[in-house]
């Protein structure tokens, strides 16, 4: 199957979770390419940060070196005309081996012509950098306060000087 043809025989959710599946399971980056429609519209989280297969892959790349021995099931797929949309449960770890994973997200496409034409990809991912250790625990409800995060560096790293 070539690369521009891999969604040509995508009937269902099914088929949708395998893609993602072997995209971010697997590694299987190859599937990427061929994948986006040259007019891709995206929406959700990830909006502004791709406009092509290439973001894509990029932010596959990037996000594989934090998260290790992951694995993803489909809790839910609903399939209408062109539309195909899953929900999904992500479990593994991230990079160092406290690091449990456990969230869950949505993803949503329109297919046009074998190819990913609106993609909608909606995950936790405020719940999985807070289980990587990159935002503190409980963010967004403290965020919901109206309080702001403030970004510090660690007191072990900041330099010495004059203490007068």
């Amino acid at each position: 199957m070539s690369d521009t043809e891999q969604f040509s025989t995508m009937k269902n959710s099914d088929d949708l979770f395998n893609w993602f599946y072997d995209v971010w399971v697997k590694r299987d980056h190859n599937r990427i390419a061929g994948a986006f429609h040259p007019e891709l519209s995206i929406f959700g989280p990830l909006h502004g940060a791709i406009s092509a297969e290439e973001d894509y892959a990029e932010i596959v790349h990037t996000l594989a070196n934090l998260l290790v021995d992951i694995d993803i099931t489909k809790t839910h797929g609903v399939t209408e005309g062109d539309l195909c949309a899953v929900r999904l449960h992500v479990t593994g770890r991230g990079v160092h081996s406290d690091q449990v994973l456990d969230y869950y997200g949505q993803l949503m496409v329109r297919l046009e012509n074998g190819q990913i034409r609106e993609f909608l990809s909606n995950f936790d991912y405020m719940t999985m950098f807070e289980q990587l250790g990159q935002l503190p625990d409980d963010c967004l409800p403290i965020c919901m306060t109206g309080e702001r995060l403030q970004w510090v560096e660690p007191a072990t790293s900041r330099p010495q000087g004059n203490e007068s």
